[in-house]
């Protein structure tokens, strides 16, 4: 077998069944010149899903994928404007920003690629990308994963 046997499909599920987590992650993961195509098949399965980026070092990065996060889960219709949706994607990119805790995080600059789905009333936020130092070729890849279950607002 060869890993183009296997398809987004494949990947996204468990135990048949498609998972949000597993659905951020690969949105926070393809290709870029594939960020609208997938989107855009996740869309017709039904889910909500948007892809946004974000760069900088320290609380800087951080600020800057909770706010570009933000920005596109709301002005992508992935997540309402209200209290209750927003307050739910600030603990998803909270967790998801476990990886950036460390101490490389705060002395070198990051490129994140951040991927954004939502199902009923649950939501998921993935990042993926690269931490280091300009200049010393020392880049680790970093992701992170945060799910909420339960708490986005129900519009039935």
């Amino acid at each position: 077998m060869e890993l183009k046997d296997f398809s987004i499909e494949d990947i996204v599920k468990v135990q048949g069944k498609k998972t949000l987590g597993k659905a951020a992650n690969v949105l926070a993961m393809i290709g870029d010149k594939y960020d609208d195509k997938l989107v855009q098949a996740f869309k017709n399965q039904g889910y909500k899903a948007v892809i946004t980026r974000a760069g900088g070092k320290g609380e800087q990065l951080k600020n800057k994928v909770l706010r570009n996060a933000l920005g596109a889960a709301v002005k992508g219709g992935v997540i309402d404007d209200g209290i209750q949706d927003r307050r739910v994607l600030t603990r998803c990119v909270e967790r998801s920003l476990v990886g950036l805790n460390g101490p490389m995080s705060g002395i070198s600059g990051a490129g994140i690629k951040i991927g954004i789905i939502k199902e009923d009333v649950h939501l998921a936020v993935a990042i993926h990308g690269k931490v280091g130092i300009p200049g010393l070729d020392i880049d680790h890849e970093i992701s992170g994963l945060g799910v909420h279950y339960y708490g986005l607002v129900d519009k039935e």
